[in-house]
């Protein structure tokens, strides 16, 4: 019903009309604008139960298309989808909005811009109002359509309207912030659970205690709940370790794994989602000569917002490995080859100002990675990761059972945590996939408080004899240069 909504609603805003009804404003006279003019008045007033918001919505969209783009317009239809706070029409509302900007933004009346950007910030004030509502009841994809369409406009504002583009940044970030605020993080003392039996063998066990760790509070109650758990989840572990890969890939698993199908795009690969804004993005590449952590968390924080912003993740792996983060790195380019793997065809899509889901240098990079990958495998370190693609593909075709033997199987010939930590990570992510989630849940609870109790040296000893091994080399070929 919605999708239907929209797309008619969107037909009559973008009406083609001549470049003087674009412009023109709406006559003071006109019967149409004088009821609409009038009803509006009742928003919010004791007479509101006596608005007919149809007809007041029918009237603006016959306007719109047969008469002028006049933005004062846009305000009063705005207005009577944001009133209520239902996630729907808010969604539409910003929907709108962006396409509004997008065709009509400079020609529309009034042309006096001071007039045309303070009617543009009563329509945010009024998301900044519903904003609690929509995220407290909107579904996952709800949100990133909003966020989506915010992105756009911030874009648009940017240069023109510095002041509108900033409180659309910050209406993102409150939208989201909300959301997120609703898994809680608690820090408290763990208890051991040593009768706790879960269906992998070779749990990691701690092997020195900790007074306290960060517990997360397990939120499943819904997919949107479930995502905004990992994710934090993810953010912890990144805060507490931003030097191991563990984190950082299940914060792509939480943004990727309920994608299935590529967005709905037209015959050329165009969807109708808003890219990162350009100017962002052009900001993270200015900081990289200079890398920070402060960097890499900002990128990470942009790709939760827009799922198929690909080349973030090869501007993410740039920064971690000039950080040093070698594993970080690799491990961000083996999650997005993954996914790729998985949505072959989301080379071919484009945002919908036709920017490429999938740029070329990110291909390059991508193919640059793996023979960097290949060229340095020498197999004398056992702590690598178990191979995922192998793993899903057996689940897919064999089911779960099989799926956990040959992981156990694969982490069978090493002693490492570090491979254990991640066979047991797949391990958990399948009873997922296979609709076990108090044995995800749980499963992934253990591995976040094991994690943390980890010294390098006990995490991966294979390293630290790798390094004694060279530093003897370097020693002996030294003294048989003297």
């Amino acid at each position: 019903m919605m999708m239907n909504k929209q797309k008619e609603w969107k037909e009559l805003l973008l009406a083609p009309l001549n470049e003087n009804q674009q412009a023109s404003p709406i006559a003071d006279d006109n019967p149409d604008w004088e009821y609409i003019d009038g009803e509006m008045i009742k928003f919010g007033s004791l007479s509101h139960t006596q608005l007919n918001v149809d007809e007041i919505q029918r009237k603006i969209l016959n306007l719109f298309a047969n008469e002028t783009k006049d933005f004062r317009l846009l305000v009063h239809l705005l207005r009577t989808l944001q009133h209520a706070g239902k996630p729907e029409e808010l969604t539409l509302a910003a929907g709108l909005l962006a396409e509004f900007v997008r065709h009509y933004w400079e020609n529309s009346y009034p042309q006096n811009i001071k007039l045309k950007r303070r009617l543009a910030g009563q329509i945010l004030k009024r998301f900044e109002t519903a904003q609690e509502s929509f995220s407290r009841q909107a579904s996952a994809n709800l949100r990133d359509n909003i966020l989506g369409s915010f992105a756009f406009l911030a874009k648009s504002w940017h240069s023109q309207c510095p002041d509108l583009s900033s409180e659309i940044d910050q209406l993102s970030r409150n939208y989201n912030r909300i959301e997120q605020s609703e898994s809680t993080l608690v820090v408290e003392s763990p208890i051991a659970t040593t009768n706790e039996k879960v269906g992998v063998e070779n749990t990691i066990q701690p092997q020195t205690p900790i007074q306290k760790a960060p517990v997360v509070e397990v939120n499943q109650s819904d997919e949107r709940q479930w995502k905004q758990t990992l994710l934090k989840v993810a953010e912890a572990i990144c805060a507490q370790n931003p030097t191991d890969s563990v984190g950082y890939c299940l914060r792509r698993y939480a943004i990727w794994h309920t994608i299935h199908s590529l967005p709905m795009a037209n015959a050329d690969g165009k969807t109708p989602l808003a890219p990162v804004s350009q100017d962002r993005v052009l900001d993270y590449k200015n900081q990289m000569s200079q890398p920070s952590i402060e960097l890499l968390n900002n990128i990470e924080q942009s790709l939760t917002l827009s799922p198929y912003w690909l080349e973030g993740h090869m501007l993410a792996g740039k920064v971690s490995a000039a950080l040093g983060y070698t594993q970080v790195s690799l491990a961000i380019t083996q999650e997005l080859q993954l996914f790729l793997n998985r949505l072959p065809d989301l080379a071919k899509l484009s945002f919908s100002d036709m920017t490429p889901f999938l740029p070329d240098d990110v291909l390059s990079w991508l193919s640059a990675s793996q023979e960097s990958t290949h060229s340095h495998s020498s197999g004398h370190s056992p702590a690598i990761q178990v191979d995922q693609q192998e793993v899903l593909q057996c689940f897919e075709q064999y089911g779960l059972n099989e799926a956990l033997k040959m992981i156990e199987q694969k982490i069978s010939i090493t002693h490492e945590p570090r491979t254990h930590f991640y066979g047991q990570l797949l391990s958990a992510q399948l009873f997922e996939k296979a609709g076990m989630v108090h044995m995800a849940a749980s499963l992934y609870q253990q591995l976040y408080s094991a994690v943390q109790q980890y010294s390098l040296i006990e995490w991966e000893p294979s390293l630290l004899n790798q390094l004694a091994q060279k530093k003897q080399e370097m020693t002996f070929d030294r003294n048989s240069l003297q």
